[in-house]
């Protein structure tokens, strides 16, 4: 018999329910670029290819939001996984660019029914059951484990293509990533499992099974959310900042596999990009490890905070364009999603203390539709810029963008939204327009 997790246990939940979720993408992420290209397209395809994925996950990503808010967001999560299990299974049967076209689609539609979903259901299972306790260290602390999940994940997924050729399934005729899949699959399956044992919505305990869904409150819950984001101003402007967060980590996911081939030559030693998707996830490990107590460092003026840490972060890529050698460019790979983790827990509070409990889902989603937009941007701009001039330019263009995207917080900061001397609060307080 299912139990309610009490609040002690409450980011043990989420941080199980998120690490094995990520365990499940990070089998696929060091691979991924590659398992592409090996369908017969080059690099420019697979940044159409890429792009495709944010168009796709844009353009559903606000309705399914609006969807979780009002059906359940465990409910919209256990669809997305039947979306990403057949994402894997179109990808592992593809051979052109079309049928690569297609699982990427399926895989765009999945991120977007996950999106906001798990996070919504603990953020506000957080703040009913410790309404005076630290969103911002209780986000941070869960974040230590998940990208440990697809640290590990991606750890595997760098060796099962050498165990796939060992083995012989590289013969079967899906090329030599075939195992990676296979693995995918079925991981997606064990975490539908966890997903059923360990999350409980409230949603499910009422005798209606939950609000009905219809086209016109789906169309008024998105548009009042889409309102509110627009219209509030520190909401509006940490939408800003994560354009262009979007922009510049899109440059690195789509070009950080073929510039490790270019620098190690003709080595096929896949495990390198294992070790290295994994230390890019342990590092963002370290850093939601050290995300508490650098808040505190600056007492909790999270715009400060992140300012400094976008400035970090465009300085270690424009660092990461200019290496020639595999163990510099591991080293400031590293030290740029060590600074990107530290400040994924103060920019999530300073967006949730802002946001309404019952369109929470709903503008979570709104903000990834705005990284999907700035990684949609980001996939057709810099994949044009590597084939037109070189990886390390597109690079040196993604950090000026992550730059400049620094002055963003700075004007909130100057308009004196600044954080109260509640943990995790601001000044500014959200809009009634959702009160029912």
């Amino acid at each position: 018999m299912r139990r309610t997790a009490s609040a002690k246990d409450l980011v043990f939940v989420y941080a199980l329910n998120q690490s094995t979720h990520w365990f499940v993408i990070g089998l696929m992420f060091p691979v991924l670029v590659l398992v592409i290209l090996d369908k017969g397209i080059n690099i420019f395809q697979a940044g159409i290819a890429i792009a495709a994925y944010s168009a796709t996950t844009i353009a559903l990503e606000i309705p399914t939001g609006g969807m979780a808010d009002i059906i359940g967001r465990k409910r919209v999560y256990v669809i997305s996984l039947g979306f990403l299990f057949l994402a894997g299974l179109a990808l592992l049967l593809s051979w052109d660019f079309l049928t690569v076209m297609t699982a990427v689609v399926l895989n765009g539609a999945a991120r977007a029914l996950s999106s906001g979903t798990i996070d919504a259901w603990f953020v506000d299972e957080f703040k009913r059951r410790n309404p005076q306790g630290n969103l911002q260290e209780s986000l941070a602390r869960a974040g230590i484990f998940i990208p440990a999940g697809i640290g590990l994940g991606s750890l595997v997924g760098g060796v099962l293509p050498e165990v796939s050729d060992n083995i012989g399934i590289s013969g079967w005729g899906f090329g030599p990533y075939a195992l990676n899949l296979l693995a995918f699959m079925a991981a997606i399956l064990v975490q539908l499992l966890l997903t059923q044992l360990f999350i409980v919505e409230i949603h499910e305990r009422d005798s209606s099974g939950g609000r009905a869904i219809s086209v016109k409150g789906l169309s008024d819950q998105v548009t009042t959310a889409v309102r509110f984001g627009v219209k509030n101003r520190i909401v509006l402007i940490l939408l800003i900042a994560v354009i262009a967060l979007g922009f510049g980590l899109s440059s690195v996911e789509l070009l950080w596999q073929p510039r490790v081939q270019q620098i190690l030559g003709n080595s096929t030693e896949t495990w390198i990009l294992g070790v290295l998707a994994a230390g890019y996830f342990f590092s963002s490990s370290i850093g939601n490890w050290l995300s508490a107590p650098t808040c505190r460092l600056l007492k909790n003026d999270y715009l400060v905070a992140l300012s400094l840490l976008r400035v970090a972060v465009a300085l270690s890529l424009l660092l990461l364009a200019l290496q020639e050698g595999i163990l510099g460019f591991a080293l400031l790979y590293f030290v740029m999603f060590f600074f990107n983790g530290v400040s994924d827990s103060p920019h999530a509070t300073l967006f949730n203390n802002q946001v309404p409990s019952n369109a929470r889902s709903t503008l979570l989603s709104f903000q990834s539709v705005m990284l999907q937009l700035g990684g949609l941007c980001g996939s057709l701009v810099i994949g044009f810029v590597a084939k037109v001039y070189s990886i390390p330019s597109a690079w040196t263009l993604a950090a000026v963008v992550l730059l400049i995207s620094s002055v963003t917080y700075l004007v909130l900061t100057s308009a004196r939204f600044r954080p109260s001397t509640q943990p995790g609060a601001c000044v500014q307080t959200p809009s009634d327009a959702f009160d029912r």
